[in-house]
């Protein structure tokens, strides 16, 4: 199981990742961090436009993770039922308020504890953003092989 460091580590580098494929004009060193109590995870500048606050979220399987995490203690592994966990995921986050003052978005990715399709996600999460309202100006899928912007205000 990863820790809020370890979780803070990937987040960053997701983003990072997420940043230069999507040539937003994020400025490099703005990118920081967050870990206050509902403050989004990312607080950054985006060219003329000022900081911006990205809230990131992964698409994980908890039955896949569990199954890759006993197999690498040293556990003999299984094969896991694949299941969907991307509307829940996402409608949690829809419901959630954020304390800032920035805009927020929302960045979903997907790191390797998800058997979903990207394509599978996108069609099932997509709809979810016009029916709830949520804090959320613009929703990116970063998904195995592309980026895709699912949604935004």
């Amino acid at each position: 199981m990863r820790t809020e460091h370890d979780k803070g580590i990937v987040e960053l580098s997701v983003f990072r990742d997420f940043a230069q494929r999507s040539g937003l004009p994020v400025l490099d060193t703005s990118i920081e961090k967050r870990s206050g109590d509902s403050e989004p995870d990312i607080l950054c500048t985006l060219g003329d436009e000022g900081k911006v606050a990205f809230e990131m979220v992964e698409i994980c399987d908890p039955m896949l993770a569990a199954n890759i995490a006993y197999s690498l203690a040293g556990g003999a592994g299984t094969v896991p039922v694949a299941t969907d966990p991307s509307i829940r995921i996402v409608c949690k986050k829809l419901s959630k308020t954020y304390r800032t003052a920035c805009p927020v978005e929302l960045v979903c990715y997907t790191n390797g504890r998800t058997k979903t399709a990207d394509d599978e996600i996108f069609a099932a999460i997509q709809p979810w953003f016009s029916a709830i309202k949520g804090p959320f100006r613009r929703a990116w899928l970063l998904g195995k092989r592309e980026l895709y912007e699912v949604w935004s205000l």
